[in-house]
């Protein structure tokens, strides 16, 4: 993986709307729950940023909806033209939020950002107040599971984001909520009093246990 930086500060956050961003290791159930918190009649102010990628689209995705697919060649004409407030290459495909909308989206409402640990790091040093959630998963063999029910993984690739998991979730200490996603609808409970309810960090009750965390790290 490789950080290509972050960009020029472009706004403060004062006068702006809430910021989120959502994290995980492949396979730890973001979109799913993304997916069912926008659903929720509690949900009409806020709003998910979609991202650029160069990788492929998968045949349950849908362009605008889940990423914006362009090629490399696009992809790095919009990093020449500073286009992405941050932006990075994982398993080495591009991806990047792009500047201008996530500026015009934060000024009416709250927004909601799916990025790895890399575009949480940028995004943080740029919105001092952004509340970053990390999801955390029970176990690698649940992991595991998750990536290969999804079917368009091939083993070595599966075998490469079970390994970077373990990098991923290392990085725990530098978000503000962690998310134990055992259970689909504890899970959902606990995203929703945290960016539908503004829990604060110092309210929200972890269900993620330190046991738990050193097994995952060992």
């Amino acid at each position: 993986m490789h950080i290509f930086g972050i960009l020029d500060t472009f706004l403060m956050d004062k006068n702006l709307n809430n910021l989120f961003v959502i994290s995980s290791p492949s396979g730890g159930g973001k979109s799913s729950l993304i997916e069912a918190l926008l659903s929720d009649p509690n949900a009409k102010k806020l709003s998910l940023s979609i991202s650029f990628t160069t990788r492929m689209k998968r045949s349950n995705e849908k362009n605008g909806k889940n990423y914006y697919f362009i090629d490399d060649n696009e992809f790095k004409k919009k990093i020449k033209n500073n286009d992405f407030l941050e932006s990075a290459e994982v398993f080495k495909n591009f991806y990047g939020t792009d500047k201008k909308t996530t500026e015009e989206m934060l000024k009416t409402k709250d927004l909601l950002l799916e990025l790895d640990w890399q575009g949480a790091f940028n995004i943080k040093k740029q919105f001092t107040s952004v509340k970053n959630i990390f999801l955390i998963p029970p176990s690698f063999n649940i992991l595991k599971s998750r990536l290969k029910k999804r079917g368009t993984e091939s083993e070595d690739s599966i075998i490469m984001r079970l390994s970077a998991a373990k990098e991923e979730i290392s990085k725990y200490p530098f978000y503000d909520f962690l998310v134990l996603n055992d259970d689909f609808e504890k899970a959902l409970s606990d995203l929703k009093n945290i960016i539908l309810k503004k829990t604060s960090k110092k309210e929200f009750k972890t269900r993620v246990s330190e046991n738990l965390l050193k097994n995952l790290l060992d």
